[in-house]
């Protein structure tokens, strides 16, 4: 694991997303058919919108939507 430990000025959900590698959760889902019948919402994609719903405590969807794209200045970099 050679990931990068320095962290200052990033948001902790960043922080956190930095240290799951994003090709072996995909890998995983690919080997278990998890993603078989999915057109936009991946796997990571769930894992990335449901820790950002844990950090941000939010409690319906439409907080999450409205939440997620208020700060996608500071997600554009998690794809």
């Amino acid at each position: 694991m050679s990931k990068s430990t320095f962290f200052t000025g990033q948001p902790v959900l960043n922080q956190l997303l930095g240290l799951i590698d994003r090709n072996n959760v995909r890998s995983l889902a690919r080997r278990g058919d998890h993603d078989l019948y999915y057109r936009y919402f991946d796997t990571y994609t769930h894992l990335v919108t449901m820790l950002y719903c844990v950090f941000n405590r939010c409690t319906s969807s439409r907080e999450v939507i409205s939440g997620m794209k208020a700060s996608l200045h500071k997600l554009h970099h998690i794809g």
